[in-house]
């Protein structure tokens, strides 16, 4: 683990790795995005071969436990802080739009990973 408030740590080396972590944290992001999208996707197009009333059951809660809270952890704190101008990438209004136009069973492409 890098000690970011050693003085003796190369600060050029600090930076680089920050950004770096920065950059590998966004792209995990972008992939958590991904897989619920397709859970919401997948839960919507489920519901409708099951019983009418866990149907209903399943489509009502198929925007549920998708992913935990990051917010609670302060390297997340400082990626939203530093590297999205303080936007959490998990509650922007496109990625919500796209969820929730999955929810009603309309299709987006956005955050797309599969092709079925």
């Amino acid at each position: 683990m890098i000690d970011y408030d050693n003085d003796n740590t190369d600060d050029r080396y600090c930076k680089d790795c920050k950004l770096d972590s920065f950059m590998l944290v966004d792209h995990l992001i972008y992939d958590i995005q991904h897989l619920a999208s397709e859970v919401v996707r997948l839960r919507h197009l489920l519901s409708w071969h099951l019983p009418k009333d866990l149907g209903e059951t399943i489509r009502g809660e198929s925007l549920s436990d998708l992913h935990g809270s990051y917010y609670d952890y302060a390297a997340y704190k400082k990626f939203v802080s530093e590297y999205c101008d303080g936007d959490d990438p998990m509650e922007s209004e496109r990625y919500n739009n796209h969820m929730v136009k999955l929810y009603k069973g309309k299709e987006s492409l956005e955050f797309r990973s599969l092709t079925f």
